[in-house]
């Protein structure tokens, strides 16, 4: 069977929008954080030459000085990358696992749950629908109801008088 390939490349820009946002961000602080160290080490390269003489054979080390200042901004920002990254997954991954946990919970025990997300979690549209699939489906299927809820709606059945 042949592979299908994806025509849609931008599915939802809540999140991949997020998520390439906050990478072009990465992408453009690192750079300008590499170029002005390189300008810094320039400038500070060309104050030392003047009040020294220059060195006989400066070719062979030269390319190293123009590399450490570069190779020090991305040992430094790389783990601020990294954990600002994983952050921002985890704004995804946290709430596909509790959607997760919800539909294996119902189909154990036949009782589904509404979704709550922490704040700042991505997929808030998605909790929405979904919230609303779990009350279309209570009023069609009453015994999907958790029993806190079918409990807290005998007992305000109860205080009211319907029977």
């Amino acid at each position: 069977m042949a592979k299908q390939l994806r025509r849609k490349k931008l599915i939802n820009w809540n999140i991949q929008g997020a998520i390439v946002m906050r990478l072009m961000g990465h992408f453009l602080a690192y750079n300008l954080a590499t170029l002005f160290l390189l300008l810094a080490v320039y400038f500070a390269q060309s104050a030392l030459s003047a009040l020294a003489d220059p060195v006989v054979n400066s070719a062979p080390l030269s390319f190293w000085y123009q590399a450490v200042p570069v190779l020090i901004c991305m040992l430094v920002m790389t783990p601020f990358l990294i954990w600002d990254l994983i952050k921002l997954t985890n704004r995804i991954a946290g709430p596909l696992f509790r959607f997760e946990t919800l539909l294996n919970d119902f189909g154990k025990t036949g009782k589904l749950n509404a979704a709550e997300l922490r704040e700042g979690d991505l997929l808030t549209d998605y909790q929405q629908r979904f919230n609303a699939f779990v009350v279309v489906l209570h009023a069609q299927y009453p015994e999907t109801q958790p029993v806190s809820v079918v409990s807290a709606a005998a007992s305000v059945s109860s205080a009211v008088g319907v029977s």
